[in-house]
Order: C-alpha cells, then structure tokens, then sequence
C-alpha cells in the first residue's frame, strides 16, 4: 500500500499532495491529520498496520495538517479532512481530526466555542454524511512525559472532545470512539522524536485497538 503524501509538520506542511487511492477493492478508509498519515513514507503508518493486521487492503486519504473545518484551496486538497471523503463502498470509515482546529483556532486556550463547534457540528454533520457506514472516531493521546510536545497545552480539550463525541454517539450504532489514550500516554517509545506524533511502534498500537473496535462490529459487505 503506497500512497503519495506530503511532508509532515501537523500545523503547516511546506507541500501536500493529496492521497491518490491506488486499490478500487478496499473498503476501509482512513481520514484524518497527520497522526494518522505519521510513517506513512516507511510503510508504518497505523492505516499500513490495520492493513497488515487485517488481511485487507485499506486506503489512507489522510493528511498532515488537516482540520475538521478548513475552506477553499487547502480544503479541497485535502486539508478538510471531511472533504478527504471519496465515494466508495466503504464498510468502514476509520477518522480522527480536531487537534489543529483546537490549536490554530484558540491556541487550546478558551476553547469552548471551537470544541462546541467540533462536537455539535463538524463530526456530526461527517457522521451524518457517511450514513450507515461503521464510523470510528480515534481519539487522540496525552504527553509523552519524558519531555513537552508541542500539542501538551492540548490535552484538557482533547479529553473534553472524547468524553462529548463518546456520550454524544452513544445511540449511534455505528458510530464508535476508539480509545487511544491509555495505552500511549506516558510510553516514550510509542512517539516519534518530536513528542507530537506516533512512532512506528505507536501507530501499530493504534492500529490494533482501531482492529479490535473493527472486529467487533464488523458487518457484512454491502
């Protein structure tokens, strides 16, 4: 599984090229920021880990940088991680997004209005366009501990975001929060050296949690 990707800060890359889907068979699709693009270059991304986990072929259409709400030019190349949506026959849609919202926006600071925002309207109106398809919603992680990353001044709002987005689904059958949080946080190793994103290792871990939320509601292929 290869798909070109820009670079890689996940704020402001220097240079994207959006994701170019290589296999019409798959039917998951991976959507996000570059937590979900992260070692995509080696193969190791957590969308290459589900894929080698599950025997099937998964399509990353994520994108460093991305926000859940981000207009004109750079949202339609992929900067709008709603608008990294493609038609499909997807069984399974695997997203995550809101960070950059959280930091570009209010700096994670006073942040009600933006996380009202993501909760009330942006995954929801997402959620909504996907219709019956299993959604699942990966949260995000807390700080590596051993030094600061650039997205610690993050985490209350990040945790706030999940809490609202798990309660908020809740009737939602297809509509799953996947918890990353505990089985990161805290554990250098799983971050790469900027103690922002995932290492090799870490992706994988993700990757297996997001397996098991799939396995266990997993539907027939339509």
């Amino acid at each position: 599984m290869k798909w070109t990707a820009g670079l890689a800060l996940l704020l402001l890359p220097a240079c994207v090229v959006f994701p170019e889907v290589t296999d019409r068979n798959a039917r998951i699709l991976a959507m996000g920021d570059s937590v979900i693009a992260w070692n995509r270059e080696d193969g190791a991304s957590i969308a290459d880990a589900l894929e080698r986990r599950l025997g099937q072929p998964v399509v990353d259409a994520s994108v460093p940088g991305a926000k859940m709400r981000q207009d004109g030019l750079r949202g339609s190349l992929g900067f709008s991680i709603p608008e990294q949506y493609r038609a499909g026959r997807w069984d399974a849609v695997i997203v995550n997004g809101g960070a950059n919202d959280l930091l570009s926006q209010c700096n994670c600071t006073r942040c009600d209005a933006t996380l009202d925002r993501l909760v009330r309207q942006d995954y929801p109106a997402l959620v909504n366009r996907l219709d019956d398809t299993q959604v699942f919603i990966v949260g995000y992680y807390g700080a590596a501990g051993d030094r600061p990353g650039r997205f610690n001044s993050c985490d209350n709002e990040l945790q706030q975001m999940e809490r609202r987005l798990t309660v908020l689904f809740a009737d939602r059958s297809n509509v799953h929060v996947v918890r990353v949080r505990d089985a990161i946080t805290g554990r250098p190793t799983l971050y790469d050296n900027d103690r922002v994103h995932p290492s090799p290792a870490g992706s994988r871990v993700m990757a297996e949690l997001v397996a098991r939320a799939l396995v266990a509601n997993s539907s027939p292929s339509r």
